[in-house]
């Protein structure tokens, strides 16, 4: 980490806005990809997805630009100090990646509550529940100010907080595996699984299906502690989670 940190420091504002955003491209494209070809695999064979729309594609394009741009900030406040990084590895990492997500998972579930205010539903966050039949793409498919207000908690967060690289890393992808699961419109965990201790408490794709199906509900990320805490979890949720069999459009037995 240290010699990355290094090379890293010594990088100039265009090559780092090439490098975040060909990281981002291939972020996006490898959510779409591997969350496509997981919900394919999943879907009963009668399942039909909506097609997808040309404005859905230009919003993808549009948050994966603007989510490089707050990776660009965040080199920059590294880069100035304001955000730090640490080079340690083994059970810190650990340590830092599961307390960094959850307290991420509290400030999104404010975000997320804040975003459906009346009047900040109405101006920004109903555009991403157009799509309420959710698939990979959708989880890119955001208003810009969205995806800034986003970004901009998660650096604020980061300016808070002395974290691992690899701790920063490993959340970054852990992120971007639960929105893609969440989006997939499929539950693709066995109910033997999903319906154990863990998964009353970890997100699972019908989570977060469930909040596309109605908007008052699980508002919540990575977990469900929130929702259960300040009692807008779906009453149906539990129920769901250990069903047998859930139909591929809705995630609902």
């Amino acid at each position: 980490m240290g010699g990355l940190s290094q090379w890293a420091r010594q990088l100039d504002l265009a090559t780092v806005t090439a490098v975040a955003l060909a990281f981002n491209v291939a972020l996006t494209a490898a959510c779409v990809v591997a969350g496509g070809g997981l919900a394919r695999r999943t879907a009963a064979p009668a399942a039909v997805s909506q097609p997808v729309t040309r404005f859905e594609v230009a919003l993808a394009v549009m948050t994966t630009v603007l989510n490089a741009g707050v990776a660009v900030a965040g080199w920059w406040l590294w880069r100035h100090g304001i955000l730090r990084l640490e080079g340690f590895t083994g059970l810190g990492v650990l340590v830092d990646l599961v307390g960094f997500t959850l307290v991420m998972d509290a400030v999104m579930y404010v975000g997320h509550a804040a975003a459906h205010h009346r009047m900040v539903y109405a101006l920004v966050h109903r555009l991403h529940h157009r799509f309420d039949d959710p698939r990979p793409l959708t989880l890119f498919a955001l208003h810009p100010l969205e995806v800034l207000g986003f970004g901009g908690m998660w650096l604020a967060v980061l300016s808070l907080w002395t974290i691992s690289g690899w701790a920063l890393a490993g959340y970054v992808v852990l992120n971007a595996a639960f929105g893609t699961l969440g989006h997939l419109g499929v539950e693709p965990l066995p109910a033997r699984l999903r319906g154990g201790r863990l998964f009353r408490w970890v997100a699972t794709p019908s989570f977060h299906a469930g909040h596309h199906a109605d908007g008052r509900v699980n508002l919540g990320f990575y977990t469900t502690v929130w929702d259960r805490l300040f009692g807008t979890i779906d009453p149906a949720y539990d129920e769901i989670r250990r069903a047998p069999v859930l139909r591929a459009s809705t995630t609902r037995p």
